[in-house]
């Protein structure tokens, strides 16, 4: 039966507390996320939940951490940040996030990469691995590179600036032969102003020594995970509230996210 692309790219967006959100336990297909993406583009950069609570509710994700201090990445359960200067370290349980989302991935079998694709291939058979190839979408992809371009962003002190006033602090890397996995997200339109739209990536090396925001990879072999996120819980900072996604260009919203 072929699926209908309204019921796949369904999203039910649940705002939270913060002592609903420590409560909430985990489960397949649903997310947990800490504040919004509108509120981190206006230079909300401080935040309630900490990486073990985060972690409590997802095995792999993505986010930054507190000051916007760099990009953080989360891999089987473990957390690491990725620094402006280079530097990738395991990160605190007590440390506290201002943006992040994270999920538990299950542990089927990925679809298998041996040709090589660039990266808009690479993204496009993400993609055909969607019911529909449509919806919103945990996504890991463990494997050999030719090819990652990355980035972080240094940590900023109050006043805080906007994401977008920050784009000239942000410092870019091109690595060549590297094994990897990238883990991320793919949101639907339904989900702008919480979300990024479309696919928001980011990298951890094998020996953990490069780390970072994805701006764009090609993978020469590999595999391939996707799973359905049929639910986000988004932490709700006092006075925040969901932004209504009717009052956001998706596309905007991504070009502010990927080129700042």
């Amino acid at each position: 039966m072929p699926h209908d692309p309204a019921l796949v790219r369904a999203l039910r967006l649940i705002g939270e507390s913060h002592d609903s959100i420590t409560e909430l336990g985990s489960a397949k297909h649903v997310a947990v996320q800490e504040s919004t993406l509108a509120a981190l583009l206006d230079g909300e950069y401080d935040g309630e939940l900490t990486i073990d609570e985060l972690l409590a509710h997802g095995d792999h994700g993505l986010g930054t951490l507190n000051g916007l201090d760099g990009e953080l990445v989360i891999v089987d359960g473990e957390a690491w940040r990725a620094g402006a200067d280079g530097s990738v370290t395991r990160v605190s349980g007590s440390c506290l996030t201002p943006f992040a989302v994270v999920t538990r991935i299950g542990e089927e079998d990925g679809s298998i990469v041996s040709e090589g694709l660039l990266n808009d291939d690479l993204l496009k058979r993400i993609d055909a691995l969607l019911p529909g190839q449509s919806g919103n979408a945990v996504i890991r992809i463990d494997g050999d590179f030719d090819r990652i371009h990355a980035r972080s962003v240094p940590r900023q002190t109050p006043p805080y600036r906007a994401l977008t006033e920050v784009a000239n602090d942000m410092v870019e890397w091109t690595w060549h032969n590297i094994k990897a996995t990238v883990v991320g997200f793919r949101f639907e339109t339904e989900a702008a102003g919480v979300e990024v739209v479309g696919h928001h990536l980011h990298v951890l090396s094998a020996d953990r020594n490069r780390a970072g925001h994805v701006l764009g990879c090609d993978l020469r072999s590999g595999s391939i995970r996707v799973e359905l996120i049929k639910e986000l819980h988004v932490e709700l900072p006092a006075g925040l509230q969901l932004p209504d996604p009717r009052r956001f260009d998706a596309d905007e919203l991504v070009r502010k996210i990927e080129s700042a």
